[in-house]
């Protein structure tokens, strides 16, 4: 198990996991509270997310999104200055469905600084929603 997931899992080990809770919390409450704001906001927090529990290799971001309830990520391809990952799995799916679209900037943010912190660069991260294939593309460059 991966340095970042092993914190994560000790901070938080007395505390049950509930999917709905977060769902409500995440595409109801955060949105409402922070209005236009939002996206911009969730990717400054994917980041800071990122800081405080960073990765030691692009491999340990798929236990990471698990552990997080974020869906099942795969990375589909690797070069030299991008990434590109895909998302996917039952909350994905169910994320897809909701007929407001699902944000996923706080994803989006979370990749994109540990991509930067891995390659000692900076990193942007942009995605695309599948509903179709069912899953999230999501497209890291550093700068």
């Amino acid at each position: 198990m991966s340095t970042s997931t092993e914190q994560l899992i000790h901070r938080y080990q007395n505390i049950p996991s509930t999917s709905i809770s977060h769902e409500v919390l995440r595409s109801e409450l955060l949105a409402d509270m922070l209005g236009k704001e939002a996206e911009t906001i969730l990717y400054i927090m994917g980041k800071n997310l990122a800081r405080t529990y960073p990765c030691q290799s692009i491999e340990e971001l798929t236990p990471f999104f698990d552990l997080m309830g974020w869906g099942d990520l795969i990375v589909e391809k690797q070069k030299k200055k991008e990434y590109h990952f895909q998302l996917s799995g039952a909350i994905t799916e169910a994320r897809l469905s909701y007929k407001q679209p699902y944000c996923y900037k706080l994803e989006a943010g979370f990749l994109a600084q540990q991509v930067a912190l891995l390659n000692e660069i900076e990193a942007e991260c942009a995605y695309e929603t599948n509903k179709r294939k069912k899953h999230v593309q999501f497209h890291v460059v550093t700068l």
